[in-house]
């Protein structure tokens, strides 16, 4: 339970990072790109000696690198605007919708059993994001950003299921560790250091970015350390932090929410929780 809290606070602290990044440093996606793939490269490849990442060398293991660059490669280039319109709560819970994709994924092509329970915490989650979106549509634009979402909740989506597809090919730590690499060289190709050094909040900003790697780099240890021990602490990560978000959402009294909008928050938590707990 401590290690599985320890996750919960340095992932909500990394979302609060991103949207830092974006409203605060003004970091275009290729800044924020390199930031966030090179301190993660650096604090990841401490961790190596950690894991088990005994593979057999073949071309096979170009598959999963080449899937992960591309999502992550445009899991970053899609965020900035996102974290513009949106908190980091309202992102995470459209994030949410992967677990339900996962889940008639494992029904589909796994043999998983169709819950009408499950089918019921879907119905509230969504219920729940049609009240906040309806609710938020003066201050987050919708229109403007519904392909991005659209792509963002797709690629976390896709980079699970190329995890669980070629982790027989090559161990996922060595597939994101290299996918971060060539994302980091090419993004580093296409910025201006001093300009984006120049931004509103300058080094510090940069070093603030950079250092936050090293709580998600913690986090994914603790994660791995969680799933091996319990699976159902596990799976309770992702809405823990949901809920801190909707929390701290709450707390900050600079932006007052629309009672409708608090309403959905605190459906679409407790579809996605719900659904959790049932499945």
């Amino acid at each position: 339970m401590p290690v599985m809290l320890l996750v919960v606070f340095c992932y909500t602290l990394c979302s609060l990072n991103d949207k830092y990044a974006v409203s605060r440093c003004l970091y275009d996606r290729h800044e924020l790109m390199f930031l966030m793939a090179s301190g993660t490269v650096v604090f990841l490849g401490c961790t190596l000696p950690f894991y088990d990442l005994s593979f057999e060398w073949s071309p096979r293991i170009l598959i999963p690198i080449a899937g992960i660059t591309f999502i992550k490669y445009t899991e970053f280039a899609v965020l900035p605007s996102i974290l513009r319109e949106m908190s980091p709560f309202q992102l995470k819970s459209w994030v949410g919708l992967t677990l339900f994709i996962s889940y008639f994924t494992d029904v589909i092509f796994y043999d998983a059993s169709l819950s009408v329970l499950c089918l019921t915490f879907i119905a509230v989650t969504f219920a729940g994001l049609a009240a906040a979106a309806r609710a938020d549509r003066r201050s987050t634009n919708y229109k403007k950003i519904w392909l991005h979402l659209t792509v963002y909740i797709l690629m976390k989506y896709g980079y699970g299921l190329v995890m669980r597809s070629t982790g027989s090919i090559l161990p996922n730590t060595l597939t994101l560790f290299f996918s971060l690499i060539i994302i980091a060289v090419i993004s580093f190709l296409r910025i201006d250091i001093r300009k984006m050094l120049s931004k509103p909040m300058g080094r510090k900003g940069a070093l603030i970015v950079l250092l936050a790697k090293l709580p998600n780099t913690a986090g994914l240890l603790g994660e791995n350390y969680t799933a091996a021990r319990s699976l159902s602490n596990y799976s309770f990560i992702q809405p823990l932090i949901l809920v801190v978000l909707f929390i701290l959402t709450l707390a900050d009294r600079r932006n007052k929410l629309p009672k409708l909008s608090i309403i959905g928050g605190a459906v679409t938590v407790a579809g996605i929780v719900g659904f959790q707990i049932v499945k």
